[in-house]
C-alpha cells in the first residue's frame, strides 16, 4: 500500500489511533477492575487496529478519487 502524498493524510491514522488509545485506556482504567496487562493489551489493540483501519480507509478513498480523476482526462 503506497503512502498518500499529502502530509495531512499521512498524519490522520496516527492521530486517530492515539485518540482511540487514550479513550479506550481511560475507559478500561476507569472501571477499576483491570490490571496493567489488560490495560496494555487494550491500548495496543486499540492503537494498531485503529491505525490500520484508518489507513485502509484513506487508501481506498485516495485510490477511488484518484482513479475517478484520471478517467475524466481520457
Amino acid at each position: 500500500m503506497s503512502e498518500p502524498e499529502s502530509p495531512v493524510l499521512r498524519l490522520i491514522p496516527y492521530l486517530a489511533a492515539i485518540t482511540v488509545t487514550v479513550f479506550a485506556t481511560l475507559s478500561v482504567v476507569g472501571t477499576g477492575e483491570s490490571n496493567l496487562l489488560v490495560t496494555l493489551v487494550v491500548a495496543a489493540v486499540g492503537y494498531f487496529g485503529t491505525y490500520f483501519i484508518v489507513k485502509l480507509i484513506i487508501h481506498a478513498l485516495v485510490t477511488r478519487i484518484g482513479s475517478d480523476h484520471h478517467d475524466d482526462h481520457d
